[in-house]
């Protein structure tokens, strides 16, 4: 399987830097935000597209499927599905591909874990394996590339206690000119607790001013999509497919919620260098650098 994957430290230091300096100016971070979402939802986007499509067109599928740890998909399927719906729930992973990577998400704590694959071998084959990448490479009509793969370790929130995270008001992201998540729920996510919303559909035809605006208040969400939003709860092993141009966000944490988060876009941008987050090899390294208990 050819994903490509991250690019290495001197090409990601510059657009780092930027994006660095960006969290430290919220104004000038909205500027640029503002500008990006502009030129993103044009009416060039389709003719960007088709020129992307033939400098990186899809690569032939592996003949070999039945190494996949993915159960059996069907990549024309969840692709149509995509395009109406902005999401499909694909399956569920198999209790020993579960219990594997859970021996290790279960002990950790609460937190954002970049490049997650690097340190765990059943992640690094999850991120490449034919299965899900037939899927978007169907999406795409193009070879993907591996932007981001990221674990997630969200603990109960109180919300007397705990700020209201941007997370929790319905937005759209995105990652170069066509982009696709992947989520995998690495614990038991209940409707009422942490599960995934999204506005089917609305990742086709924004408005101009919806664009531009970090966020929907829920009442103007409510009233203008009332019908099609939808919750996405499941038990753990749970994985669906998303176009997070489509308007989304997740509920308040009543539980421990561990999900995997895995970004793939049909091009590798300025700033596609994913999230600002420590690697879980750091975390490894500082780990194993801690005294031991006794000495």
């Amino acid at each position: 399987m050819q994903v490509g994957h991250y690019a290495g430290p001197a090409a990601n230091a510059l657009p780092a830097a930027v994006r660095r300096t960006l969290r430290k100016h919220p104004h000038l971070n909205r500027v640029v935000q503002v500008g990006r979402a502009v030129v993103h939802f044009g009416p060039w986007r389709h003719l960007v597209r088709a020129i992307l499509r033939v400098l990186h067109p899809p690569l032939a599928a592996d003949s070999s499927p039945a190494r996949s740890l993915f159960p059996p998909l069907a990549p024309s399927a969840v692709a149509a599905a995509l395009g109406t719906d902005s999401v499909c729930v694909a399956g569920r992973l198999s209790p020993q591909v579960l219990g594997s990577i859970r021996a290790v998400t279960d002990q950790l704590p609460a937190g954002e874990y970049a490049r997650f694959d690097e340190g765990n071998e059943d992640v690094y084959r999850l991120v490449r394996d034919e299965v899900a990448t037939a899927v978007v490479r169907e999406y795409f009509r193009a070879e993907p590339q591996l932007l981001e793969c990221t674990l997630v370790v969200h603990e109960t929130e109180d919300d007397a206690r705990t700020p209201l995270n941007a997370q929790r008001y319905f937005h759209f992201d995105y990652a170069g000119w066509q982009s696709l998540n992947l989520f995998i729920y690495l614990s038991d996510v209940a409707a009422d607790s942490g599960a995934h919303q999204i506005v089917t559909g609305s990742h086709r035809k924004k408005r101009l001013r919806d664009a531009v605006r970090p966020f929907l208040p829920d009442p103007e969400v409510e009233r203008r999509f009332g019908e099609r939003i939808r919750t996405i709860a499941g038990p753990a092993g749970t994985f669906f497919f998303e176009n997070t141009e489509a308007f989304h966000r997740r509920l308040r944490m009543k539980q421990r919620r561990v999900m995997l988060n895995v970004l793939y876009a049909s091009h590798r941008g300025v700033l596609s260098g994913g999230r600002l987050a420590p690697t879980y090899a750091a975390y490894v390294r500082s780990t194993q650098s801690r005294p031991r208990p006794g000495t």
